[in-house]
């Protein structure tokens, strides 16, 4: 008797699975990593402590406690204990009785090394598609993101280099190497819906390959409190200091956010 193999290409699998989710604009979305939730949350606090203080702020929120972590994630108390007792290990927070980071110690490095890194999504344009520099994309995204702006946005926020250099003009930033964008995405969602960005423009898609240079940058967050702000750019919804902190570090100036961090706090 003949036994037949079954031989399946993964290139070509993966191809497959790409061609399916590019014809859905369905991405597949991992579970929410809490490590770097809380990190977000405490380095939220932190960035607000020492300058004006919001009532509806992340420091407001938590309050310094877990029980406050708790709530504003919409978590069980497992996954931010687990969390504290990593980052407390990693000597970013003292002990869990003091729950305060300081954004002088963060580094790229390290979060990826602590695998406290959010799921980012990156957008290309496709192939035949007008390519448009950034500035551009950032200029078009300021009426999507205002309130007269389409539903399916609403969960998006600005961050990145025009939200930095609109909180701290004197900010070393040379020009808008990308546009960034921080999407609060509920922290059961199994997909995310790629086509929203061709309201941005239609000759964007998705781009599976994290290390190819990409003009979009969408950072999920998944917590249950979303915290946006109006920064002054417009009426433009555009997010909180930790998270564009954390777009600076992403695009490796790491300096320009220890800068950023001081001149936010002060």
């Amino acid at each position: 008797r003949t036994r037949m193999a079954l031989v399946v290409d993964e290139t070509e699998a993966t191809s497959v699975n790409e061609a399916r989710s590019k014809e859905s604009g369905l991405v597949s979305l991992d579970k929410p990593n809490y490590l770097f939730e809380v990190l977000r949350l405490l380095l939220g606090a932190s960035l607000e402590n020492d300058g004006p203080q919001r009532e509806a702020g992340i420091a407001a929120h938590i309050e310094g406690k877990q029980v406050g972590l708790v709530e504003t994630l919409g978590a069980s108390i497992t996954p931010v204990r687990s969390a504290l007792s990593a980052l407390r290990d990693a000597g970013l927070i003292r002990d869990l009785r003091w729950l305060e980071i300081a954004p002088q110690d963060l580094s790229m490095e390290q979060l990826s090394r602590m695998g406290a890194l959010p799921q980012t999504l990156r957008f290309r344009f496709e192939r035949g598609a007008g390519i448009k520099p950034p500035a551009d994309l950032v200029k078009r995204a300021l009426p999507l993101l205002g309130p007269d702006g389409p539903p399916s946005w609403c969960s998006f926020a600005l961050s990145g280099t025009p939200v930095a250099t609109q909180d701290v003009p004197v900010l070393d930033l040379a020009g808008t190497p990308r546009l960034d964008l921080v999407a609060h995405v509920d922290r059961d969602a199994r997909a995310f819906d790629a086509n929203v960005l061709r309201l941005l423009d239609d000759g964007l898609e998705f781009e599976p390959n994290m290390l190819a240079p990409a003009p979009v940058v969408v950072t999920l967050v998944r917590a249950g409190t979303q915290f946006v702000r109006d920064a002054g750019i417009g009426r433009t919804r555009c997010a909180y200091e930790c998270d564009v902190f954390l777009s600076l570090l992403d695009m490796g100036l790491r300096e320009q956010a220890i800068h950023y961090a001081k001149a936010v706090r002060a």
